[in-house]
């Protein structure tokens, strides 16, 4: 058994990863190693939670051994290495070649505009090549912790994001090339040449890395839940992946198709729209907000009133998105798009949504799944059908 092993990752889409003032232009973006965990950590608790169970503490004490914790150092020891960091504005992302606006992009990356006196974000640009180190620390012998790890790198760049936006296709990486490729998981790096052989690509990756969970940790590949899990979990029956059959030129025509699909699906939605409205105008009702469920908190602003809102939990006042989107770049050069929709518990039960303006707040229930459902079925009849990937 190998004590390490490297991978060469790449950037597919720009990465908003800042220093300690991400909006100070003297101040370059980075690439963390302390960020790159905290990621790993994320997909490989989804993993263990898809063969484990709702069991926090028994995940978390598998977690520690591999990624450590506040009582014990980590098993494996993560290193970053890169050259200069090519940064990109805000501005530059959000327009093409010729200037012309990318209101999708815009849409996505909204949260990384100038505001007031606050400068626009800087991020990593897409293409950038650098190297992921992960070794086993010394005097740990602990082969499963290194798995792991690979592992936990599959998903992250299979699936998911890095930084600020990481969930509306910000923050994409991909593996370029390994010196190890683990027998029993599956490969880091991505040979797909369509959108059919990538969704063979997840279902096989998937299914080998939920039985080696389940083998490892002493888990179950048929487990069953009595109640909607408490935090995101790989379960095919708590997490529904999809690819949107259609091939895009580069990351940039991928996201800016899918941004403006959501914006004019979001835009002004009703009756949230003059459900919010009516409270600001003095109603002391509020229905529930549908458009909460794709994430929290909504600030909303209503210049005829001249008036701001936000609706957020009434004791967490974020909540991620259950929806994911990333960009995948396939073999052949082309791009698509990778919907990864979490069923998990939106906030703890009974915890009340609130609209917070002014000195006053407004109360009302949390929203079901429906318009995000929706939004998917516009989703597909607005852009191309989805490839559902299955059997995992």
């Amino acid at each position: 058994m190998i004590s390490k092993f490297r991978a060469t990752l790449e950037t597919v889409t720009p990465l908003f990863l800042g220093g300690s003032n991400p909006r100070d232009p003297r101040d370059e973006p980075e690439l963390r190693a302390a960020s790159f965990r905290g990621a790993l950590r994320f997909w490989f608790r989804a993993l263990l939670g898809g063969v484990l169970g709702d069991k926090p503490d028994d995940i978390f004490r598998y977690e520690s051994q591999v990624f450590g914790s506040t009582e014990h150092a980590s098993s494996v020891v993560l290193q970053l290495s890169h050259p200069y960091l090519s940064k990109v504005s805000y501005s530059q992302i959000s327009r093409d070649r010729k200037g012309r606006d990318r209101k999708g992009i815009g849409y996505l990356f909204f949260g990384a505009r100038g505001v007031g006196s606050e400068r626009e974000r800087q991020a990593v640009a897409d293409g950038l090549r650098f190297t992921c180190t992960i070794r086993q620390r010394n005097g740990v012998q602990d082969a499963k912790a290194l798995q792991a790890a690979y592992a936990a790198l599959w998903l992250l760049t299979h699936l998911g994001g890095l930084g600020m936006r990481s969930r509306k296709g910000g923050g994409n990486l991909q593996v370029v090339s390994t010196d190890w490729n683990e027998p029993s998981l599956p490969s880091l790096t991505v040979q797909a040449q369509t959108p059919k052989q990538l969704q063979e690509t997840l279902q096989d990756g998937l299914h080998k890395l939920r039985k080696w969970a389940a083998e490892t940790f002493n888990g179950s590949l048929s487990l069953s839940f009595q109640a909607t899990p408490s935090f995101d979990i790989l379960h095919p029956n708590y997490c529904r992946i999809n690819i949107i059959n259609h091939e895009f030129n580069n990351w940039a025509e991928a996201l800016d198709t899918f941004g403006q699909v959501m914006q004019q699906f979001r835009n002004r939605r009703q009756p949230d729209y003059s459900n919010v409205k009516a409270v600001l105008q003095g109603s002391d009702e509020l229905e529930s907000v549908q458009r909460a469920v794709f994430g929290l908190p909504i600030v909303f602003y209503f210049s005829s009133l001249k008036k701001r809102a936000t609706l957020e939990g009434e004791k967490h006042n974020r909540r991620a998105s259950p929806l994911i989107v990333r960009v995948t770049k396939l073999a052949n050069g082309k791009f698509v798009l990778v919907l990864i929709h979490f069923h998990s518990q939106f906030l703890p039960e009974n915890e009340r949504l609130q609209l917070r303006y002014d000195d006053q707040k407004v109360f009302t229930e949390q929203p079901s799944d429906n318009l995000l459902n929706n939004f998917l079925s516009h989703l597909e009849h607005q852009i191309a059908p989805f490839l559902e990937v299955k059997n995992w």
